[in-house]
């Protein structure tokens, strides 16, 4: 069985580069998870938030 969670990045971290959010995506994947999905939502604020999905076999996160 499979968990899922999703992380969203403010706009303001990535306007000159992606590094934040590969900094976040290694993080969480030394700890099992695994990227899902990249997807900007720009929802009521036009500038946008990227939304990470992630997911990893439920149980084999770091204790």
């Amino acid at each position: 069985m499979k968990e899922y969670k999703i992380i969203e990045i403010p706009r303001k971290y990535i306007k000159k580069d992606y590094s934040y959010a590969e900094a976040v995506m290694n993080t969480e994947a030394a700890d099992g998870w695994d990227v899902v999905s990249v997807t900007v939502d720009t929802g009521k604020d036009i500038s946008g938030i990227l939304v990470i999905t992630f997911s990893r076999e439920k149980g084999s996160g770091k204790l």
